[in-house]
């Protein structure tokens, strides 16, 4: 079975991730007798060698063995046309004698490959250290795992895997830019995912290479992270859901089907404008008409593609698909949900509701925010809810400013009345429109946070002369985000 995963929000581990990484492997090796292999593997293009060389330099006591001196001779590979990451072209073999040494402790003649010559002509003295780092593209391969203590993937954009590969090949191998692109779509796109991209499922630490070269540590494997406990929770900053979230909604094709690359462009979009906060699969995404698995898959695409926090909206008739999309929220790096009472009876008994949410509350280790929606669920919230389950929040598209006492935090669902929600004692906003105008709630956001009251009432009457109209709601609101994004679908499902 791969290793599950705790995702680490974005933005909690400040500062250089190298150093982050180098802590949590002292700490989690610190009682060990023998030599620690720490494996950087990946597709090319991602940032390898750049984080094990600096790893290399953060660690005390540690070692680098370089895979890529293990590649069999270019005219062999060229002759088969196999690059770095078919198994065929790296001499698996001797690898997995090396690691073995490793392990032992032992010192052994490694080889030296020339890449004048494209061959290995001659080997070097390696002796294994308390720390010893392997990267490679195979490092993380099936076939060396059980020889490895840590393994760490490290993935990015395939733009950047390109660009990456490009200026490289280009500047250090003299390749034509077609040569360079041919070699990227052999390589990355073909070769490692046939080879090499299982092993991401089997890693221990997921890091991820923005389009910028920054590294951030996105997920841990759950018992490494249990292990680290305080040490790596004390590194790490408060969730801060406070301010603007924005519902994102769901694209879709002509036949219907959700529009992926619709969904990260407007995901970007809203991340270059500085909204720092999504609500995926609420309202505004139409999870009604929804199925289960694209619902997952929304939100694994967020994931990747959203840098900011993530809350993933439960709600369900059903408590078990509740319970199921929760298991998701942990797994795939939500860093909160939200849940709705389920939304088939009506007048549903208060203890009824206290008992649904404590269930969904005792088996989500995520901050649970309580969605209320009474005009669609037939359920309001009430403060006797709230005081019986243990929840973070309230997302109340009701206005129910009453709800105010009985929650640690109450989040307005308007897109209109922001202002008179924070008088009231809100803490935040949840607001469809800043779908297509999200610089406007942005500074909104600002002023209320910096309680600047009289410019937040005159920013919010600039943003009621932008709103569209009420009917049909979730359309207008499409069809103005396909006046920013050209080409985005403004289509809804039936019966919308």
């Amino acid at each position: 079975m791969h290793k599950y995963k705790k995702h680490i929000r974005q933005g909690a581990l400040k500062g250089r991730q190298e150093a982050h990484l180098a802590s949590i492997i002292q700490f989690a090796y610190s009682k060990s007798t023998s030599p620690v292999l720490i494996a950087i593997g990946g597709p090319g293009g991602t940032g390898k060698s750049t984080l094990a060389r600096a790893l290399n330099e953060e660690l005390p006591n540690s070692s680098l063995l370089r895979l890529d001196d293990y590649k069999t001779a270019r005219h062999f590979r060229a002759e088969r046309n196999i690059y770095g990451p078919h198994p065929d072209a790296n001499k698996m073999e001797l690898i997995h004698e090396h690691l073995q040494s490793i392990k032992k402790g032992e010192t052994f003649n490694k080889p030296v490959y020339c890449k004048e010559q494209g061959a290995t002509r001659e080997t070097e003295p390696f002796t294994p250290q308390q720390f010893n780092i392997i990267d490679g593209e195979t490092s993380t391969y099936k076939e060396f795992r059980d020889l490895i203590d840590l393994s760490i993937f490290v993935d990015s954009d395939w733009k950047t895997q390109l660009n990456t590969r490009i200026s490289r090949d280009v500047d250090e191998r003299n390749y034509s830019t077609d040569k360079a692109i041919a070699t990227f779509l052999h390589s990355n796109l073909r070769e490692f995912n046939d080879y090499g991209a299982d092993s991401k499922k089997w890693a221990d630490i997921h890091i991820y290479c923005h389009d910028d070269y920054r590294l951030e540590i996105e997920s841990i494997a759950e018992s490494l992270y249990d292990q680290l406990g305080d040490a790596l929770t004390e590194q790490m900053t408060q969730l801060d859901l406070s301010g603007l979230i924005v519902p994102v909604p769901t694209p879709f094709d002509g036949d219907m089907k959700v529009h992926e690359k619709a969904l990260i462009e407007h995901l970007e979009f809203l991340a270059e404008h500085g909204v720092a906060r999504v609500l995926i699969n609420g309202t505004t995404a139409e999870f009604f008409s929804l199925l289960p698995e694209e619902r997952r898959t929304i939100l694994s695409i967020a994931r990747r593609y959203f840098p900011g926090v993530i809350v993933f909206n439960t709600a369900s008739d059903s408590l078990a698909q509740s319970l199921q999309a929760g298991r998701w929220a942990e797994d795939y790096g939500a860093d909160a949900i939200a849940s709705m009472t389920p939304y088939y009876y009506a007048g549903v008994s208060e203890s009824g509701l206290i008992k649904y949410f404590n269930a969904i509350a005792e088996a989500i280790d995520l901050p649970l925010l309580i969605y209320n929606f009474a005009k669609h669920t037939g359920n309001p919230i009430t403060a006797e809810i709230l005081r019986n389950v243990p929840h973070f929040g309230v997302k109340d598209s009701s206005a129910d400013y009453s709800l105010i006492k009985a929650t640690p935090n109450y989040f307005a669902g308007s897109s209109k009345s922001m202002v008179e929600a924070y008088e009231a004692g809100a803490i935040g906003f949840v607001s469809a429109e800043a779908n297509h105008i999200p610089e406007l709630y942005v500074e909104l956001e600002a002023l209320l946070k910096d309680a600047k009251m009289d410019q937040s009432v005159q920013q919010q009457e600039l943003i009621r002369s932008r709103c569209t109209a009420e009917k049909n709601s979730i359309l207008n609101i499409k069809t103005e985000i396909s006046k920013q994004i050209p080409g985005y679908p403004a289509i809804c499902r039936l019966p919308l």
